[in-house]
């Protein structure tokens, strides 16, 4: 997976920046968005989300393992249900 939780040198992590470039990408919004207060952003698009968006920035299309690398820098899931897309907190 790309960059660890210790990020290394004095920067973000390379997996922190890529996510955020991916999500501040306006023109994603219908797949990946931030939330009205921009303190999380939400998946509306799972499937889409791993199969076009994942590959772009990471080396995989693997939306489990994108989430395993969220809990890593203590970014969490919350208020989830079965009728709300994934939505992450910073």
């Amino acid at each position: 997976m790309d960059g660890g939780a210790s990020g290394g040198g004095g920067g973000p992590a390379p997996f922190l920046l890529k996510t955020y470039e991916m999500v501040d990408d306006s023109s994603t919004d219908a797949i990946v968005s931030w939330s009205g207060s921009r303190k999380s952003f939400v998946v509306w698009n799972p499937p889409e989300f791993a199969r076009l968006l994942l590959p772009s920035y990471f080396k995989h299309n693997n939306f489990s393992s994108f989430i395993r690398q969220l809990n890593t820098y203590e970014i969490r899931e919350i208020n989830w249900t079965l009728d709300f897309p994934d939505n992450w907190t910073l």
